[in-house]
């Protein structure tokens, strides 16, 4: 059996939720022993072997493309040269919606979200005319679609009707818990912790305004931590100079972890959230989540955090106070929270679709 991996819209070493959720399969992968299976991975050469996180036990090809980032260069090159590069498959899978559309095997890709349908002033005119077409022409031409929440598959086939009867579900889970940790040099005072990327659909400005009004009567931080994608710099510069509140950029995991085990609660007001992976990692180090009260977030948090409307100020606010207040009840939920989402189980669903021939 030859499965190739297709990752290639992977532009550099920071990668998005998406990237983390197949690396998180991978090293849950890692546990079981295969048999019989050669994997191909393709990647943009800037890109090191180690950083895809392939499994030491598995037998595996890298194939490097030339460096392409994350724009249209990428997207031509996929539908047109990307075939000089692509060998005889079994499967041939893609972690995100980047897809040779004409490949001769059985075609799988993971459909996070379909937020361009749902939010689309979240993308431009061009991004989001491009991604209607081409997630709604990937749903006719393959095989199986995977995505990572209940929520998320009902928007899919809610949306894009060739989808239905091949969506499968290998949900997000938990990464591997970074044992080491790195100082952070932060004010020595309590604080509440975003993290995810820096881009409009994150909610961070509503969330800085709901934070200012709470702490108007307190003494805590908001620290945001993340890269910045698509319109960030508007976003930076609304937040610039707010007393209390600060943005940390991009962080590796020793130094989120450093911050998870010391925050008062994990705060993520998104609008648009295909799975949310922050409130759970918080769940591990016993930290309860402040989150909306829309799209995956509830199934995500359950009675482990305080859910409110991610629109209204007053509320967010409010909430604040009550993940406070209620923390012990809340942390109670913690643990049967993050079972929900077991990771062995979403990964041998994942082998499973691939067909990888597989034992634990």
């Amino acid at each position: 059996m030859i499965v190739a991996l297709n990752f290639i819209a992977l532009p550099d070493e920071r990668g998005s939720g998406a990237f983390h959720y197949i690396r998180n399969l991978l090293a849950v992968m890692g546990e079981y022993t295969l048999r019989d299976t050669h994997f191909i991975v393709y990647k943009q050469q800037q890109i090191s072997d180690a950083y895809i996180g392939m499994p030491s036990n598995a037998d595996v090809e890298y194939i490097n493309v030339p460096t392409l980032g994350n724009g249209f260069k990428r997207i031509l090159f996929e539908q047109t040269r990307f075939y000089r590069y692509i060998k005889p498959c079994d499967v041939f899978y893609s972690y995100c919606t980047s897809l040779p559309l004409y490949v001769q095997a059985k075609r799988i890709f993971t459909l996070h979200d379909v937020y361009y349908l749902t939010n689309p002033e979240r993308y431009g005119w061009l991004q989001r005319t491009y991604l209607k077409f081409i997630t709604r022409l990937y749903a006719r031409r393959v095989d199986e679609i995977l995505t990572v929440s209940y929520y998320s598959q009902g928007q899919i086939e809610g949306y894009i009707p060739a989808a239905r009867g091949k969506v499968r579900m290998t949900h997000n889970s938990l990464p591997e818990y970074c044992a080491e940790e790195q100082e952070v040099a932060i004010e020595p005072k309590p604080f509440f912790l975003f993290v995810g990327s820096v881009q409009p659909s994150k909610n961070i400005v509503r969330t800085v305004q709901a934070f200012v009004q709470f702490n108007q009567a307190h003494q805590y931080q908001l620290l945001v931590v993340g890269k910045p994608l698509q319109n960030s710099q508007v976003i930076l510069d609304q937040i610039a100079g707010i007393p209390d509140v600060h943005y940390l950029g991009y962080m590796p995991d020793e130094k989120v972890t450093y911050l998870y085990k010391r925050t008062e609660a994990v705060v993520l007001f998104s609008l648009c959230e295909g799975f949310g992976i922050p409130p759970l990692e918080g769940f591990r180090f016993g930290k309860p989540a402040l989150t909306a009260n829309t799209t995956s977030l509830p199934e995500v948090v359950g009675e482990a955090g305080i859910q409110v409307d991610p629109l209204n100020i007053n509320e967010m606010a409010a909430g604040f106070q009550k993940v406070l207040d209620q923390r012990n009840r809340l942390v109670q939920h913690t643990q049967e929270q993050i079972d929900k989402f077991d990771r062995h189980t979403a990964c041998e669903t994942w082998m499973k679709s691939l067909q990888i021939n597989f034992s634990k």
